[in-house]
């Protein structure tokens, strides 16, 4: 045994803030006044006989509650029954016990009803892996007892054990960590019992460092446990002031202090503190052999408790460990469903909105081509009908006037020339805004539109003009692309004087391209020249034409549709 162990026996905080809720359930006992008496033997033991009757009282208890299937009041009375076997230094009785009851209060599906049970049990298991020294499993009770607790009393209680277990393994440092941030806190505590586990461990610790104030703490938990008649606490007390100043070569104090560990020992008869105040007892003899002798004694009887130990709280923790892993499978098998589902659920929506999208565009395009038709149509039923109207009224009218006047031998010879000039101009207008008749063959009905515009004095060539699929196109462009071939041509006429056109066909997949060239006298394109209307005509079938002319250097045109 380590010679700067602290006791195990004062970690037993007893969790005095239960106690309240451990009378209010026992008032209700048919059995009110022995329950208390008997319970109070436990939580202070001052009479050993009266606390091994209170084994068997409570045994009784939860035979009774399991005949009832009173599953919670069952688990309560093995509680209370490992709680008093570890407080006699049954460590491993009280773990079977603690698991025993741990087992029971799983059965029980509203964990509601099994939350401070379980605080309260989880924290025992740690004070008993500490007392075998195991400080790993220790420490992961203790915290799993930490998480569970949100009132303050059982916080600091829990808190006390872990810096225990820290100043087991010698660090203290970092057991007067754990506990001081509570300091000011614990002075508040009306629960005197855990103020005074609170401040004798404190002070212990502290006086492993050198702090000043660890006497003081030390002296007050000593007060408070003399008021409270409290065995198990005195021997803490007084183990701890005996080793500090044993550390401090106050040997006439250190040994006082040991005869009051002694006594209390031997009021207690439990063999384990019996036991610890011998241990103490020879080191202040500094009888070296015998000390040694415990010492290995104490080892042995260690590692044969290990070795016997059936380790009843790993096997429960490793039952627990396969119960969340069954949990936790079970539970991606349902997130896995679930994001299956909601995959399914976004990709059925994202199909939905897809199609939305595609009705949407499909419905904006159809209606903007509609209206682009339409307004073509428009602008091809204006022509026509402008054609129409230039034909009948103004050139008929014309032609009446030149046939007149030819009677009459009036009018001078260059008068019937304007005329005659006028009714040209009116018939080439009636020709531009025809009506186009697309039920004929559109390749012949283009090329004869082309070849119309030869003469003596043009020479008018195309090539390549059967390589296009002339059916590939839709009325529309047949229509628009007539119009733009023929403004054209008719510019030509009008303006360049040329000789010789040219104009090649080709086809790339779905796009018509068409080069016209001619060898006429040019012109300096201007942005709103007359053939500004050709691009937009071509824009309007999402066509284009392109140009290009130099003065005295002829005239070049690209349309592609």
């Amino acid at each position: 045994m380590k010679s700067n162990k602290t006791s195990f026996l004062f970690f037993c905080f007893i969790v005095l803030n239960f106690i309240d809720v451990f009378n209010n359930r026992l008032i209700s006992q048919t059995t009110q006044d022995s329950t208390l008496i008997y319970y109070k033997s436990l939580i202070k033991i001052k009479d050993v006989d009266l606390t091994s009757k209170a084994f068997d009282f409570f045994k009784n208890k939860y035979d009774a509650a399991l005949n009832q299937n009173d599953t919670i009041n069952a688990a309560y009375y093995l509680e209370l029954i490992s709680f008093g076997q570890f407080k006699m230094g049954f460590v491993h009785d009280s773990e079977l016990t603690t698991v025993k009851a741990l087992s029971l209060i799983d059965r029980i599906k509203d964990q509601r009803k099994t939350l401070e049970p379980r605080k309260r049990l989880s924290n025992r298991l740690g004070m008993i892996y500490r007392k075998i020294e195991d400080y790993d499993a220790a420490l992961r009770f203790y915290n799993q007892a930490l998480k569970l607790n949100d009132v303050l009393l059982d916080k600091i209680s829990i808190l006390t054990n872990i810096a225990n277990t820290y100043a087991d393994k010698e660090n203290y440092n970092k057991a007067v960590e754990v506990l001081i941030p509570y300091y000011e806190k614990v002075l508040e505590l009306e629960n005197i019992g855990t103020k005074a586990v609170y401040l004798d461990n404190l002070g212990y610790f502290q006086s492993k460092i050198g702090n000043p104030n660890a006497l003081s703490n030390m002296e007050q938990a000593l007060n408070i446990r003399m008021n409270l008649e409290d065995l198990v606490g005195l021997f803490s007390s007084y183990r701890h002031l005996s080793l500090f100043y044993l550390e401090k070569n106050n040997k006439a104090k250190a040994i006082k202090f040991s005869k009051n560990v002694k006594e209390i020992s031997k009021q207690m008869d439990s063999p384990a503190f019996a036991l610890e105040a011998l241990e103490l007892e020879l080191r202040l003899e500094k009888n070296q052999n015998f000390t040694r002798y415990v010492e290995l004694a104490n080892t042995i009887q260690r590692k044969k408790q290990q070795m016997e130990n059936t380790y009843a709280a790993i096997k429960y923790n490793f039952q627990e460990k396969e119960k969340e892993a069954q949990r936790l499978e079970l539970q991606i098998k349902d997130s896995q469903l679930k994001a299956e589902k909601e995959k399914l659920n976004k990709t059925i929506f994202q199909s939905i909105a897809a199609l939305g999208l595609l009705i949407t565009v499909f419905l904006y395009l159809f209606i903007k081509n509609k209206h682009k038709k339409e307004k073509l149509q428009q602008v091809y039923n204006t022509e026509t009908r402008i054609s129409k109207k230039v034909h009948d009224e103004v050139a008929n009218d014309i032609y009446h006037i030149m046939t007149k006047i030819q009677k009459t031998n009036v009018i001078k010879e260059d008068v019937l020339d304007d005329l005659e000039d006028v009714y040209n101009k009116t018939r080439d207008i009636s020709k531009e805004t025809s009506i186009i008749d697309l039920h004929e063959p559109y390749e012949e009905y283009l090329r004869d539109l082309l070849l119309s515009y030869a003469s003596d004095d043009v020479n008018i060539i195309t090539k390549d003009f059967t390589d296009v699929n002339w059916n590939g196109l839709d009325d529309t462009k047949k229509a628009i692309l007539y119009r733009v071939l023929q403004e054209l041509m008719t510019n030509m006429r009008k303006h360049s004087k040329a000789t010789l056109v040219v104009l090649s066909f080709s086809q790339n997949g779905k796009k018509i391209m068409i080069d016209y060239k001619d060898n006429g006298v040019g012109c300096n394109l201007m942005k709103n020249s007359g053939l500004h209307n050709t691009e937009n005509r071509m824009e309007s079938i999402n066509g284009t034409i392109t140009f290009e002319s130099q003065v005295d250097n002829g005239f070049k045109a690209t349309l592609t549709v």
